[in-house]
């Protein structure tokens, strides 16, 4: 939707989940919310407000739909801060599209994505930071994800960000003010308290980015894609890191024909693991189409595992395999597999295959993975961490905050070689733009739109 759009009308959408389930909900919005609800309910009274009403529901035909619970919350003090109405209906789908379907002729237009909460933050109920929360808050695929984006609905970015901005806005005033008025008026600032406002400035912009990586990993995770010759356990491996029968394990090389894609949460982090077909020659075109796809999902890897059979001396297939790796520059791990039996293959036979990259020893079959698991932490940044809850977990915060340090870092570029307080202001009021950015004071009708376009209807 447009966030131009006005909020003057009222909209409707059904709230929970595509599917049955024991309850939906159907939310309702706008100035002609509670005059909607009585009207599908047949209620002669208004319901008292943050109560649940017993009701009925019907179509325009006045042919009952469904028994439902009715509550009314009038604005401001509501989710979107007008009034809402939500009906609390038996969670077929029939049933709820009949319900959603009577509110709507009665006079309300459907809901776009994410519209609910972007009224939400144009009544001032939520700020931009705090609106987007509510997307990962219901996406979070993991408790870390999930207790980052709760903090964040709470609040805990939007005061950093908004005591940074109050830093710089008044940093700001006081240059302007010298720049407009005469120095027996208002004395110049003594350029070491200002160096020193920015410098801590540029120190708790930096703590606020240190975090980052890691959040942004649990809000996102991360795609490990298992790459090797045929039959030297990428599925075996999989499902000893899934602690599941997921993959199909056989002896017959060329059983996995596709890219099996499973996740499982290393530390906080959902890693998606894709389990590829082997890759090597072959004429048969099913298996050259599950080759072809392995090769895509090593494109598309964040990370990847490159797995060699340590019981067999190595083939021509392992060294195209890992050549292929190596070419991705990706990286990479590599697991000498099925260290239960004899070696064929020790470690210093494969350093070479992919330089500088880890070497670690498995025995898939007996979910024995605890090397290959710590290695992955070590790749992806996570071994030493302090395991607290990231302050930053969205890219567009993280560059936000990286472009405000930027333009301090020319404010104070410019306060070091004696510059006029109008050029320090320049990169100050860059500061200003980019943190109002992440909270909404500065978003453009672009910037929402992109945001709230990526909602779920009816959140």
């Amino acid at each position: 939707m447009n966030p131009g759009v006005t909020t003057t009308d009222t909209i409707a959408a059904i709230a929970t989940p595509v599917g049955s389930g024991g309850i939906g909900v159907v939310r309702i919005s706008g100035p002609q919310a509670l005059w909607i609800a009585r009207r599908v309910t047949r209620r002669s009274r208004d319901p008292k407000p943050r109560y649940a009403h017993l009701a009925r529901v019907y179509d325009g035909n006045n042919e009952l739909i469904d028994q439902a619970l009715l509550l009314f919350m009038p604005g401001p003090g509501s989710y979107t801060g007008e009034d809402v109405a939500e009906l609390s209906c038996h969670g077929g789908p029939v049933a709820l599209r009949r319900v959603l379907d009577s509110i709507l002729a009665a006079g309300a237009r459907p809901a776009g994505p994410g519209e609910f909460t972007l009224r939400a933050f144009l009544n001032g109920r939520l700020d931009l930071a705090q609106a987007e929360a509510v997307a990962d808050l219901v996406a979070a695929p993991t408790p870390a994800a999930l207790a980052v984006a709760a903090n964040q609905l709470a609040g805990r970015l939007s005061d950093a960000v908004r005591n940074m901005r109050a830093a710089c806005l008044d940093l700001l005033a006081q240059m302007e003010a010298e720049v407009d008025f005469d120095e027996d008026e208002v004395p110049a600032m003594d350029r070491a308290v200002v160096a020193a406002t920015l410098e801590s400035l540029d120190q708790r912009l930096e703590d606020a980015l240190a975090s980052a990586g890691r959040g942004i990993m649990q809000r996102h995770g991360l795609r490990v894609a298992l790459v090797g010759s045929p039959n030297v356990g990428k599925s075996s491996l999989m499902n000893a890191l899934l602690s599941t029968d997921r993959a199909i394990v056989t002896e017959i090389p060329g059983t996995t024909r596709d890219v099996l894609e499973e996740s499982f949460d290393l530390d906080g982090v959902p890693i998606v693991l894709n389990d590829t077909a082997g890759l090597r020659e072959t004429h048969d075109p099913v298996e050259t189409l599950g080759v072809e796809r392995s090769s895509r999902a090593l494109e598309s890897a964040d990370a990847v595992v490159l797995v060699l059979d340590a019981s067999r001396p190595l083939l021509g297939n392992d060294e195209t395999a890992a050549a292929r790796v190596h070419r991705a520059a990706k990286p990479t791990i590599v697991t000498l597999n099925k260290r239960d039996l004899p070696h064929a293959v020790r470690a210093d036979d494969v350093r070479d295959f992919v330089p500088g990259a880890p070497i670690v020893h498995t025995a898939a079959i007996r979910e024995d993975v605890n090397e290959l698991r710590q290695a992955l932490r070590h790749v992806i940044g996570l071994a030493g961490a302090d395991g607290g809850l990231a302050l930053v977990a969205s890219v567009r915060h993280q560059e936000a905050l990286t472009r405000a340090r930027d333009e301090l870092a020319g404010a104070r570029r410019a306060v070091a070689d004696d510059e006029p307080s109008d050029f320090v202001s320049i990169g100050v009021r860059g500061a200003i733009s980019a943190l109002g950015e992440i909270t909404g004071e500065s978003a453009t009708e672009d910037l929402l739109d992109v945001i709230f376009s990526k909602f779920c209807i009816g959140k």
